[in-house]
């Protein structure tokens, strides 16, 4: 496509984004690569601006990354659809690739 990507987002199914963060950091640290790794951001859900699942953000060997997780929408009498964690099945039927 051309365009330089920002950022890597992460998918995870057995844990929030916030939890693997802090997992990652705390091997990181362990590892004796802390100063590899940057501080561990939080974006909490806000549903009313469309941001319906948690969001962990870290910078890892100079990446910007997202950790969430795997979701699933339902839509019911709205145009926007109402979240919850899902199953990567779940998670890959609802996003569209253009």
């Amino acid at each position: 496509m051309g365009k330089e990507a920002h950022d890597i987002d992460i998918a995870i199914d057995d844990r929030t984004g916030h939890a693997f963060a802090e997992e990652l950091s705390k091997y990181m640290q362990e590892a004796g690569r802390g100063k590899e790794i940057g501080s561990i951001g939080v974006i909490k859900s806000n549903p009313e601006q469309s941001k319906h699942l948690e969001t962990a953000t870290m910078r890892v060997l100079g990446f910007e990354i997202d950790f969430v997780n795997l979701r699933a929408e339902e839509y019911t009498d709205s145009r926007i659809p109402e979240m919850r964690i899902g199953t990567a099945y779940e998670d890959s039927m609802r996003r569209d690739l253009t």
